[in-house]
């Protein structure tokens, strides 16, 4: 397949003898949560998990391409309840052995975070490997991402007594350990479907006085988003005030949480997949990167949930669209996809040291002003990058 995008795509969905082994694994975990959850009903006389327990046990009845009426509802059923029985039967396991085995061991924790990072690759793969339809690969992402990768393994250890440990307690609550299973998760899902891994070497056709320009600025942004201090705003750009910096290990895994996973969905995945949905149109480079962006941005609306005010999250979903958009222009640009991720880890993890990992506080108009400066300068110099994109790639015109 000959195209003129920046990812390369392999339309050709073979048929792969991994699927039936995962299909295998799935059913062969699907008889492990069932022995999981049993054996901590025996233990505690708790009746009422044999309903969780058959109907688990229906996901034995599982066919790959189910035609029946009664196959498709349980393929439904088994999509969503799955998500959450899987990481419920080892919460059970943990509960039903915690006298018999020593799971606060440093040699039980490594092992039980390896397997809490490989528990759903069986899952995604039998449900949402041969997905072909590009509108759906772009929700499953964000299911994958929202209620796999950062809500399913928090259910594990949630109630038992490694819930009490200080350190299985940082990695679960800065969400740095769902970011490394998104991670696997994704990287299985997008090769799975055909597309190519992200890009890590430099293009070739790069300016260098541009890609030091773009390095300076970022530094600079960098220390001013977190630092900035003065009297006004102008001073502010100059001044910066380090007092307040509090490196605690939890703002730095939060801060790798989201420069990991979310420029895997949304500089990655996201725009990996817009850029061949509108590959039949001119500009499917600044296409892509606006809705994928614009994805990024509304995500945030999340953080109202978590307890952030209407406008503190309204100013970070306006900032997150126009960071969005720059994120895209440097990973097109310079096709190196950690650029972006160490980009976005930076700004986070400093100002999560400086304010903590929610934005609070009274929003002024000169807060909700400066954010919209920041994002219109964001997306100007995005712009700007895009447009270079563009004509490298068509060559039409030079930049």
């Amino acid at each position: 397949m000959n195209n003129n995008l920046e990812f390369s795509y392999n339309n050709r969905f073979s048929q792969n003898n991994k699927d039936k082994l995962y299909f295998i694994l799935f059913k062969s975990q699907v008889i492990f949560n069932a022995l999981a959850i049993f054996a901590y009903s025996a233990m505690t006389e708790n009746l009422y998990l044999f309903g969780p327990i058959v109907l688990n046990l229906l996901a034995l009845y599982l066919k790959q391409h189910p035609q029946k009426i009664l196959d498709r509802i349980n393929y439904i059923f088994q999509l969503f309840f799955q998500v959450f029985i899987i990481p419920e039967s080892y919460h059970y396991l943990i509960n039903a052995t915690a006298k018999l085995y020593g799971w606060n061991l440093p040699s039980s924790i490594a092992l039980l975070l390896v397997t809490m990072l490989l528990i759903y690759i069986p899952y995604v793969t039998v449900f949402f490997g041969s997905i072909r339809n590009k509108f759906w690969q772009l929700v499953i992402l964000l299911f994958v991402f929202e209620y796999v990768s950062m809500g399913g393994l928090s259910m594990v250890t949630y109630g038992t007594l490694l819930y009490f440990n200080p350190f299985m307690a940082t990695l679960i609550n800065s969400a740095f350990l769902g970011a490394l299973e998104f991670l696997i998760l994704t990287l299985l899902l997008m090769n799975h479907w055909g597309y190519s891994l992200p890009k890590m070497r430099l293009a070739k056709s790069v300016n260098f006085k541009v890609l030091t320009l773009l390095l300076v600025v970022s530094i600079w942004f960098v220390l001013w988003n977190a630092f900035g201090s003065g009297n006004n705003l102008l001073t502010s750009f100059f001044n910066f005030n380090f007092s307040n910096l509090n490196f605690k290990p939890e703002y730095i895994l939060s801060g790798l949480e989201a420069g990991i996973a979310e420029e895997l969905l949304f500089r990655y995945s996201f725009l990996t997949i817009l850029l061949l949905v509108f590959r039949n149109t001119k500009f499917k480079i600044f296409y892509a990167a606006g809705v994928s962006s614009l994805c990024f941005g509304l995500l945030h609306l999340g953080n109202i949930t978590a307890g952030q005010s209407i406008a503190n999250t309204l100013n970070q979903v306006i900032f997150a669209f126009g960071f969005g958009l720059l994120m895209c222009g440097l990973y097109l640009y310079t096709e190196m996809f950690y650029v972006p991720v160490i980009f976005h880890i930076l700004v986070d993890t400093l100002v999560f040291s400086v304010s903590g990992t929610l934005m609070s506080g009274k929003v002024t108009l000169a807060d909700s002003l400066l954010t919209i400066l920041e994002t219109l300068i964001f997306v100007g110099i995005a712009i700007a990058i895009l447009i270079a994109v563009y004509n490298r790639r068509n060559k039409s015109f030079s930049f």
